[in-house]
């Protein structure tokens, strides 16, 4: 029972976390040579009330296979309820296991010296700078899910794994209007992407964008 009220608990703040906290900002990451969203505490509630609800059902399941009459419950297609049961548990421990190995690897937007890739739990898209122009960004707002990209060059664009949409880039865990303008001044500058990674090349960006004018076609509200 307190297993499943702090599952519960963890999903609800994380979506709370998703709501509120939205950054206008990157983390350098010089080994990998990137500019990267920063860690959503989101994903981490996420990944903890996953794990309560995994323990919980394979907890549940047991004690179910402990007591399951003779003969078997069985749902309406013939399938005993044990092994209902059983499949489902497996299933959100699979879940769990993903949502776990995402928040390590890190989820999110990553620009470099060759483009930007959207990691999400389930795979990669990866978008080369050649595939973009600045034509390629919509207007947007800074609370905005995703980033919609209209592609110059598609057949550049790499699917690693299995990403919802291979167009748009999440903005969960990054201002998308923040984003947009970083793009856009790399797409403008592109002898600048080689300061990507850098905190001389992040110095300058936040500098570029912060005294900049009004990006055309990017909307502030």
């Amino acid at each position: 029972m307190l297993g499943s009220v702090l599952a519960v608990a963890a999903v609800f703040l994380a979506g709370s976390a998703l709501k509120r906290w939205r950054p206008a900002a990157f983390t350098v990451d010089a080994a990998a040579g990137a500019f990267r969203t920063l860690p959503q505490p989101n994903h981490v509630l996420q990944a903890v009330g996953m794990a309560l609800m995994s323990a919980n059902m394979t907890t549940f399941t047991v004690n179910f296979h402990t007591m399951e009459p003779d003969p078997p419950i069985r749902d309406p297609f013939g399938h005993s309820m044990g092994d209902v049961m059983v499949v489902l548990a497996v299933m959100l421990v699979v879940l769990t296991a993903l949502q776990i190995a995402g928040v390590w690897r890190g989820i999110g937007v990553q620009l470099g010296p060759d483009g930007l890739k959207d990691r999400s739990l389930l795979g990669t898209l990866t978008v080369p700078w050649d595939a973009l122009t600045t034509a390629s960004l919509p207007p947007t707002t800074p609370t905005a899910l995703v980033l919609r990209l209209t592609y110059a060059r598609p057949e550049l664009v790499r699917v690693a794994g299995l990403p919802l949409t291979r167009r748009q880039i999440r903005t969960d865990t990054v201002n998308a209007l923040f984003l947009a303008h970083a793009v856009h001044h790399y797409l403008v500058h592109p002898e600048r992407r080689q300061g990507i990674g850098t905190a001389a090349g992040y110095t300058e960006l936040i500098s570029a964008l912060y005294g900049a004018a009004h990006r055309p076609g990017l909307s502030r509200s």
